[in-house]
């Protein structure tokens, strides 16, 4: 089978290797999407102390089902599926706890090689909680931003909006556009996007943002501050990852409101942010990670459903064949999401 093998920064070679084998309790799946993340395109162009090559990359999948264990009733051969990257184990303490994104043995188990391969086993506890059926009507393309939806997801879950609450959303990628279209579905009253692409802000408005600001151009502190009377966001999402970016949220939430650093950050970054924003004015700073099943399935419900358009999200399709193309495209920012096709 072809995959795309990460062995270095710009060092990605489509090779040859042998499908995976399945047991009872697995099933094997032939992937016809995977898109391409933000880690991937860090990974591959200037590699990762954490991902040792060689390996192979990719973890937003969607495919069909092409073999199953004997132990296996969930999926039939034929069903069109996305498959989670991971899935907490539900037993340790952080799970316990509710904080399945933090579960100690998040990556013990993942699909092998990775999605950037024509084939992928997906082990027992993926096959039970994290491999779904993607819905009528919904491309594999659609359905392969189902991971960061479910990221985007736990982040506005965090963010605990109320009915009416002005939300503020600083980033206009594909991220910042989830998180715009998930605060509306949560009953925002008002959502405020800032970034620096006209067309991205355009775009941004066409899916629901009530107000939207190039920085590049105008303050968007400002511009937070004149809507909600001084008094500042209740949520501000910062979905980039930027300490500029992280101060400029500080500087546009209210007082007992919340900021959410969703982004994440250049290793060694240091973050200056007033103790007294937090002290006096009760503001609350916290940040998200990843996802549970839970959010996962809740994400793919909401695409499914039109309630969240991730079509409009995607702007380039390349083959496998094309990896380094298309990460060059995601690096420049010229399109929005990019999704390789195996």
């Amino acid at each position: 089978m072809k995959a795309a093998v990460y062995y270095g920064p710009r060092d990605v070679r489509l090779e040859e290797l042998d499908v995976p084998k399945i047991n009872d309790d697995e099933i094997l799946v032939k992937l016809h999407c995977c898109g391409v993340c933000g880690t991937d395109v860090k990974t591959i162009l200037r590699g990762h102390p954490l991902i040792k090559p060689p390996t192979v990359l990719g973890h937003e999948m969607a495919g069909e089902v092409t073999e199953t264990g004997r132990n296996v009733t969930k999926q039939k051969v034929g069903d069109r599926v996305v498959v989670a990257p991971y899935v907490p184990c539900g037993v340790c303490y952080y799970c316990l706890h509710e904080n399945y994104s933090l579960c100690s043995r998040l990556f013990d188990g993942k699909p092998e090689p990775g999605g950037f391969a024509e084939f992928i086993k997906v082990p027992a506890g993926i096959v039970d909680k994290g491999t779904l059926r993607i819905p009528d009507g919904v491309s594999y393309a659609e359905a392969a931003l189902t991971e960061p939806l479910a990221c985007c997801l736990h982040g506005i879950e965090a963010c605990n909006i109320d009915i009416e609450d002005t939300v503020a959303i600083v980033g206009d990628g594909p991220i910042g556009l989830m998180h715009l279209q998930l605060a509306n579905v949560t009953g925002a009253g008002e959502v405020i996007l800032s970034g620096q692409i006209d067309e991205r802000l355009k775009l941004a408005q066409e899916l629901g943002a009530h107000q939207t600001v190039n920085e590049t151009v105008d303050d968007p502190v400002k511009k937070v501050m004149d809507e909600t009377d001084g008094r500042g966001a209740d949520a501000v999402i910062v979905a980039v990852g930027s300490t500029d970016a992280a101060l400029q949220g500080a500087k546009m939430v209210r007082k007992g409101g919340i900021i959410n650093l969703f982004g994440g950050f250049p290793a060694e970054s240091k973050l200056n942010i007033d103790p007294n924003l937090i002290h006096y004015s009760e503001v609350t700073v916290t940040g998200t990670f990843g996802f549970s099943y839970i959010t996962f399935i809740k994400a793919l419900q909401l695409i499914g459903a039109g309630k969240v358009n991730v079509k409009k999200l995607i702007t380039h399709t390349f083959k496998i064949e094309q990896i380094l193309e298309a990460v060059d495209v995601s690096a420049s920012r010229k399109g929005l999401k990019v999704v390789l096709t195996i």
